[in-house]
């Protein structure tokens, strides 16, 4: 082979072999790296790959665990991020955003493997300069909640993370669980299934032996948990979350699909308008400035809770007891309202 293609050889599979050598803790094998990178169609042989491993860790940061044969490399946990070719801009804007939003979504151990990428970064954005609307962007774009920022509840200390690898390696917890409806604290077996965030609380979907429904548990009522060597089931019939949350499980559902009817004020109309309650949702403007909305929506809590906080500007039309519990709950308030003395 002429010695520049060998240099070109060489140098193409000293790259990959830095790709795919994981940070400290984890570590892998020189025979592993030459599986690796046959099954990537490069020949090569074991003495080459420990040759260059050899080479590699004279000027790099790379380690090598030599308590057991074969040693294990990898790179020190404190090593700079090797990006080859650069990270762009726009994919170091994409982890800022990520590592500024993973504190729940993402388990501890994808966190701290993300540590090194996300601060490298901020090394990229900070180069392109102040002017840049890339190094800007994360100070300047924010995702508000629809309401007041109400305080998340707190959890008991380590909690979260036995839930978070509970989840992770699919094996059933131990939990001490405070229920809100019964009042009453028990333990449960359960088989933990998905996390959901909905501001402010976090719920975990599971079942509880020997029971095979779906329960969503608030997450800041578990007062105890535990991880157990049993591994964690699906219920039988299998596990939808996207069917569960289209289905109105978090809406706190009341009944089935129903027509609704409003009668509502030009403000909210033009809201509507652009926000559509369904697909088959229409707004017909009357002659005194209202508007008829109607629309086909699942009957649950959070829906009367929507229309009790437009107050004035929507009149509940259909069906008739939806528009007799909103005008309960109305006159209820109302009531309260007439105390002159609230203490």
């Amino acid at each position: 082979m002429p010695e520049g293609q060998g240099m070109r050889a060489t140098l193409q599979r000293r790259m990959l072999l830095l790709g795919m050598i994981p940070r400290q803790p984890r570590r892998v094998s020189a025979p592993d790296l030459v599986g690796r990178l046959q099954t990537r169609g490069l020949s090569t042989t074991l003495r080459t790959i420990e040759r260059d491993l050899e080479a590699l860790s004279g000027f790099l940061p790379l380690g090598r665990d030599e308590r057991d044969r074969p040693y294990g490399w990898y790179w020190l946990s404190e090593a700079p991020l090797q990006d080859v070719p650069a990270m762009d801009p726009e994919t170091a804007l994409t982890l800022q955003i990520l590592d500024a939003h993973s504190a729940q979504l993402l388990p501890p151990s994808a966190r701290a493997r993300l540590k090194p990428q996300a601060a490298r970064a901020r090394e990229v954005l900070d180069s392109t300069g102040e002017a840049s609307g890339l190094s800007l962007w994360p100070e300047r774009v924010r995702i508000l909640s629809n309401g007041p920022p109400l305080t998340p509840p707190e959890m008991p200390d380590g909690v979260f993370l036995v839930l978070q690898q509970g989840l992770l390696e699919r094996r059933c917890l131990d939990i001490t669980y405070r229920s809100r409806s019964k009042g009453q604290v028990k333990d449960h077996r359960i088989h933990p299934l998905a996390l959901v965030f909905r501001e402010p609380v976090t719920y975990l979907l599971a079942t509880m032996e020997p029971h095979q429904d779906v329960v969503h548990l608030a997450a800041h009522r578990i007062e105890a948990a535990a991880l157990t060597d049993q591994p964690a089931r699906d219920p039988e019939g299998g596990f939808d979350l996207d069917q569960i949350i289209r289905n109105g499980a978090f809406d706190y559902p009341e009944g089935d699909a129903i027509p609704l009817e409003l009668r509502v004020n030009a403000d909210l109309a033009y809201h509507l308008h652009e926000a559509r309650l369904a697909e088959d949702q229409l707004i017909e403007r009357g002659p005194d400035g209202t508007s008829r909305v109607t629309a086909t929506v699942r009957d649950t809590a959070r829906l009367k809770w929507w229309l009790l906080g437009l107050g004035a500007g929507v009149e509940v039309v259909g069906p008739p007891s939806l528009r007799d519990a909103v005008a309960q709950e109305l006159e209820s308030a109302r009531l309260a309202y007439r105390t002159k003395d609230p203490a």
